[in-house]
């Protein structure tokens, strides 16, 4: 049994702890089909839209836009647990997600039987921002319960553990589900293909949504002081540890969607992936994160999170520009998805769980909602930007997506150099393994450094005198 402080000593408490070890166990069960649920949209929402002839720029707004919607919704989110409860709030967002699935189907069944065509990818937009205003209404519920049932000597191994479970789950499946529409595209059926997937978001959805009816719900007596005033986090963007650490991250994921919503594009327009080999790909780096996931968690709960995140800002900023050198699929995913693999699973962990470090419980909803909204601004702003270029500004010089690599490129490494020594820990419970203080060269250079001082300053004691 995991205990949040020492162990109770009354019934209540020791039935609260077994409640919430209860919910850990749940929630890895939930996330099982949640997860399966996500990844269907992320990995097959590009795919279906240029299957309906949706254009370059389509696809830009479907992704930069559907970001900027969920954040919005998190604000939703936020004054929902405030006004009503984190479970009301919670499942209303979950039930909204599944009750867009259907209208994914209808839109594959209108174009399979040729009737709207010209609107259909307009209308998908449309509903795409329905599912991603429900995500975001879900999600500061969600992080402010699962705040309060996982320790937080823990945090870090649990939820490598459930990531661990819960993609291990979700790529089994997509890898299964590409293979099956691969082969519904070689039978000319390619729009029935997509009309099954919709099937099984809406079911696993549906799953997952019940799941959390049988979590553990923690008592939340939101007071009026615990309020968090909008004004008041942007006014503490350039001083607190939190709020640099939300501009870091913000400007980095600007950098980062400028080429973000393209790699699919180009995958499949200018390098004719099929769609296994799409999805393989795809998917390669989220099977290197499962491998090193269990490792990553204890390196949060032991050294803090910090180290994770800087690890992330080293590899992050070379990604893009791997893509500059490959082409073929599998050094695609020897190169960067191998090392996005690494660098994004240390650095996403490490962002949720500095997350729950540094924000109070009854706080904690307002804030990942106004960090996400920041985070979705700038998805919105790099997605427009990188649309813009593809489809109006001419580039002559060299491939049209491999300027916009570059360019993802370099924004990464002037954000990564800016903020290198910006951002604090606030939970170390141990040194790093290796620490350059302790090194035998370092003792040597300030030896040798403290011996010059000390003969410069004889020498000029010397003359002086």
């Amino acid at each position: 049994m995991i205990y949040i402080s020492s162990p109770p000593n009354n019934t209540d408490n020791l039935d609260d702890s077994a409640l919430k070890t209860k919910t850990m166990r749940i929630s890895i069960a939930e996330g099982s089909f949640g997860v399966f649920s996500s990844i269907l949209v992320d990995n097959y929402i590009v795919p279906f839209s240029l299957s309906i002839n949706s254009s370059p720029f389509q696809v830009g707004l479907l992704t930069s836009l559907g970001n900027l919607i969920s954040p919005m919704g998190q604000l939703i989110g936020a004054c929902g647990i405030e006004r009503t409860s984190r479970k009301f709030t919670l499942l209303s967002g979950i039930l909204g997600q599944a009750a867009v699935w259907p209208f994914f189907f209808i839109i594959a069944f209108l174009f399979q039987m040729g009737m709207l065509q010209a609107y259909l990818s307009w209308i998908l937009i449309g509903f795409f921002l329905i599912y991603m205003l429900s995500a975001g209404i879900m999600n500061p519920p969600w992080f402010s319960v699962m705040g309060d049932i996982v320790p937080e000597n823990y945090r870090g191994r649990y939820f490598a553990k459930r990531n661990l479970i819960t993609n291990s789950i979700g790529l089994i499946g997509i890898l299964l589900l590409s293979f099956s529409l691969d082969w519904f595209n070689l039978q000319g059926a390619l729009l029935v293909g997509f009309m099954v997937i919709f099937i099984l978001g809406l079911i696993t959805r549906l799953v997952s949504a019940f799941l959390f009816t049988r979590q553990y719900y923690p008592s939340y007596n939101f007071e009026k002081i615990d309020h968090v005033k909008t004004s008041h986090f942007f006014k503490e963007i350039p001083k607190s540890n939190f709020g640099k650490f939300t501009l870091f991250v913000s400007l980095l994921i600007f950098g980062q969607w400028i080429a973000g919503p393209f790699f699919s594009v180009y995958m499949l327009d200018e390098l004719h992936f099929d769609y296994s080999i799409f999805i393989i790909i795809n998917l390669s780096s989220s099977l290197v994160g499962l491998f090193i996931f269990p490792i990553l968690g204890r390196v949060s709960d032991k050294y803090g999170n910090v180290i994770l995140i800087k690890l992330g800002g080293i590899i992050i900023p070379i990604l893009p520009l791997l893509w500059l050198f490959f082409n073929t699929p599998l050094s695609i995913i020897l190169g960067p998805q191998l090392l996005g693999g690494i660098g994004w699973t240390a650095f996403n962990l490490a962002t949720s769980n500095f997350i729950f470090d540094n924000i109070v419980s009854k706080k904690r909803g307002k804030y990942i909602a106004l960090y996400n909204l920041l985070l979705g601004i700038a998805i919105t702003m790099g997605g427009l930007l990188g649309s813009v270029i593809i489809s109006f500004i001419p580039i002559d010089f060299m491939n049209q997506y491999h300027f916009l690599f570059l360019l993802s490129g370099i924004v990464r490494v002037i954000v990564v150099i800016f903020f290198w020594r910006k951002i604090q820990e606030v939970r170390i419970k141990a040194k790093p393994i290796f620490n350059i203080k302790n090194s035998s060269i370092y003792k040597w250079l300030y030896d040798i450094t403290l011996r010059n001082n000390h003969n410069g300053k004889k020498n000029k004691d010397k003359v002086e005198n």
